[in-house]
This record gives C-alpha cells, sequence and structure tokens, in this order.
C-alpha cells in the first residue's frame, strides 16, 4: 500500500483594510527574523505576512480612536 502524502492546505485569514497611516508598517518575523509587510487588520491587530518564509502573524497596535 502507497503512502500518500498530505498536501497542507493555505490558510488564508480574512483581513480588513489598514487605514492608510499604517499600511508601511514593519514587523519583525518571529521564524526568520526579517522584516515583514502589513497586509491587513483583524480586529485590532495588525497582520503581517513574511516574504521570506510566508509566515502569517499579528501584532497587537494601539490605535487611536479616530482613523
Amino acid at each position: 500500500m502507497e503512502h500518500m502524502s498530505k498536501k497542507r492546505r493555505r490558510l488564508e485569514i480574512k483581513v480588513e483594510p489598514l487605514p492608510a497611516p499604517f499600511q508601511d508598517e514593519l514587523a519583525s518575523c518571529p521564524v526568520c527574523g526579517r522584516d515583514a509587510a502589513a497586509i491587513g487588520r483583524r480586529h485590532l491587530q495588525i497582520v503581517f505576512r513574511c516574504e521570506g518564509c510566508k509566515v502569517v502573524f499579528k501584532r497587537n497596535r494601539s490605535w487611536p480612536y479616530v482613523y
């Protein structure tokens, strides 16, 4: 019997658009340490994706009340 390897499904999280002042935010990737660019927001967290290792992660941000 041949063992088939499972293909890993890409995890896509739905993100809301970022307000303009935050679109250039960068964060250090928790996996490889490179700068990761903001791709959107999820509630009050900015969501980043590292181009190097494709990891998606969130960071808390102190948001202004008006944007």
